[in-house]
């Protein structure tokens, strides 16, 4: 299983205990051999993103991208600047709030969807219970 993260330097954060967190979540998935990457970038970049391949021209926390085969689940961009924000606006742990994206984007890329009320009741469940499985995890984002 690989685990590609492209992580800015000074963000600090424990690449090990990340592709111990991502595989941990796969494994409750049933996901046991396939690879992903995760890239954390600024709120400039993934406003980018989104303006470019979904056409939505504002910032948002997780954008997923999907793979091109079984093996390959996808890409997950996170912006590590609006997580941040969320987790104050919510008064929830920085490090909670990036696993919580990090969850909602593997969900993403395992067909997942939060678009309509049924089908996103479904995924924050699934994204929650995932959570509480694996409260013990700390990425050290602050």
């Amino acid at each position: 299983m690989g685990i590609t993260l492209l992580i800015p330097q000074k963000l600090n954060l424990s690449r090990r205990n990340i592709r111990a967190f991502v595989k941990e979540v796969l494994n409750l998935l049933g996901i046991k051999k396939a690879s992903l990457s995760i890239a954390l970038v600024d709120r400039d970049e993934i406003k980018r993103i989104n303006r470019e391949f979904r056409g939505v021209d504002r910032e948002t926390d997780v954008i997923s991208f999907f793979g091109y085969d079984e093996n390959y689940l996808g890409d997950i961009v996170v912006s590590y600047e609006v997580v941040r924000e969320n987790a104050q606006l919510y008064g929830e742990d920085p490090d909670v709030e990036l696993r919580r994206v990090i969850v909602h984007g593997i969900l993403h890329l395992l067909d997942y969807r939060d678009y309509e009320e049924e089908e996103r009741n479904r995924m924050f469940e699934k994204q929650e219970e995932i959570l509480r499985l694996l409260d013990g995890y700390k990425l050290g984002f602050k």
